[in-house]
């Protein structure tokens, strides 16, 4: 059933973000650094598509392959199906459109990002893009569903992606261990989760193994009010030096010596 109150909050807060958002035009940013942020990352849509022909075949792929799974007790939101389920509800309902899977793919090569970590593999649609970006590097990957896990496994073995580690298990065990086996992270993408609580632990918990160089992304920082605000304080928190509102994503950058701005971008 649809949450038709839900539905309205996000349209009235999208209507409000368009009066402050900056465009990806760039006009009235002045940070030299978000400025090339929104050119090379937001504004270089066609320079890789040709990269990202295989993973787009898949998805389509797997979206009519009629294949079924059954029920999941992970997760949050649409990420929760108590019945069993199609393949392709699930790629449609929680797996990154191509937009987002292509936005993470520019930002991965923007920051040359050797070491990723993902929090919510679901059926690895996400990750493919990240390790796409990355083929000498690394991709860690969470996800507490066996299901989807072995839907990943086969997608990224049939596709030929050997730079993946994909960790299953509850989160609050899974990630303390990845973190401690782990040396710093470039780009931590957060999509395990939509509730406030755990996401301001797992953000909490990754401080630890970020660098100044480092990246955090997170997927549906409106999904309801409480994600709001604990994207609100994520974004103020004393160690963030810039933070990107996107609407549906939230960036964070640690950089040092550069004074704390938060910017609203329409993308």
């Amino acid at each position: 059933m649809i949450d038709i109150s839900n539905s309205v909050r996000i349209a009235q807060d999208y209507m409000s973000f368009l009066v402050s958002a900056k465009s990806t035009a760039g006009h009235g940013i002045h940070s030299p650094f978000v400025f090339d942020f929104v050119n090379e990352v937001l504004n270089s849509k066609g320079k890789w598509q040709n990269t990202l022909h295989d993973i787009e075949w898949f998805r389509n792929w797997q979206i009519n392959s009629g294949i079924s799974l059954g029920c999941s007790t992970y997760g949050a939101g649409s990420r929760v199906h108590t019945k069993p389920t199609s393949l392709c509800r699930i790629i449609k309902e929680s797996s990154v459109s191509s937009k987002m899977g292509s936005f993470l793919f520019r930002l991965a090569k923007w920051v040359n990002a050797k070491n990723i970590l993902e929090l919510g593999t679901s059926v690895g649609i996400s990750t493919l893009y990240l390790a796409s970006a990355c083929p000498k590097g690394t991709v860690t990957t969470l996800e507490g569903d066996s299901q989807r896990v072995d839907i990943a496994k086969n997608s990224f073995d049939y596709l030929g992606y050997h730079n993946i580690n994909i960790v299953e298990g509850d989160f609050d065990l899974s990630i303390s261990n990845v973190l401690d086996d782990s040396p710093k992270f470039d780009l931590i993408f957060f999509d395990g989760n939509h509730k406030a609580e755990p996401t301001l632990r797992y953000f909490r918990q990754c401080l630890e193994n970020m660098h100044n160089d480092s990246v955090f992304v997170f997927d549906d920082i409106r999904w309801s009010s409480e994600m709001f605000k604990a994207w609100q304080v994520i974004s103020q928190h004393k160690s963030v030096s810039i933070s990107i509102d996107m609407f549906n994503v939230g960036v964070v950058f640690f950089r040092k010596g550069i004074a704390k701005q938060s910017f609203m971008i329409n993308f």
